[in-house]
């Protein structure tokens, strides 16, 4: 009598386990998941991507230093780089309230100028350099190779991260430059 009701156990714990991960594939299957991004994605489904894409990330991303030096001149190029391959999406002081109230993104990147980034450098450099699958996040990874085999690509990269995680103390003049609209 009791191996028969381990057995019952055993099955109650395998349906357990295993119905909602058939249900969901079966509700994908005959398309009845949502996909179109202009509605505000389930909290579990948003819940659920942001773990993934973290623990992705960090279990990726190699502890890289960045070799940038946070001095006015790589600051400023750092915000140049932004304004002109980043800002489309992540925004800038003026643009960000707009992009992120009326997002034509999904998932919606993240607006620099309203929240910081708060993951470390090398993780900002690996994200960039890699792109982020089902998003609008290009790979820069090999983006600027020249005809001669060079690459800056790293560089530009690191430019931008030294100049993301200094947001809170640009000096006076990459600070206007930023602020500035164009």
């Amino acid at each position: 009598m009791g191996s028969f009701n381990n057995g019952k156990v055993l099955l109650a714990y395998a349906l357990g386990v295993i119905t909602p991960f058939a249900v969901l594939a079966v509700v994908g299957w005959f398309g009845l998941l949502p996909v179109n991004s202009n509605v505000k994605p389930p909290d579990w489904e948003t819940a659920f991507a942001h773990h993934a894409f973290n623990a992705a990330v960090a279990r990726n991303a190699p502890r890289l230093t960045d070799p940038i030096a946070p001095t006015d001149a790589n600051l400023m190029a750092g915000v140049k780089l932004f304004k002109g391959d980043c800002a489309g999406c992540h925004g800038t002081p003026a643009s960000a309230a707009d992009n992120e109230s009326q997002p034509s993104l999904y998932p919606s990147p993240p607006q620099f100028a309203l929240h910081h980034p708060d993951k470390p450098d090398y993780q900002l450099f690996w994200i960039a350099q890699h792109g982020v699958r089902y998003s609008g996040m290009f790979v820069f990874g090999g983006a600027w190779k020249k005809k001669d085999g060079s690459d800056p690509s790293d560089q530009k990269i690191w430019t931008v991260v030294t100049f993301l995680k200094h947001l809170d103390s640009l000096p006076p003049d990459v600070d206007a430059e930023w602020r500035k609209s164009n």
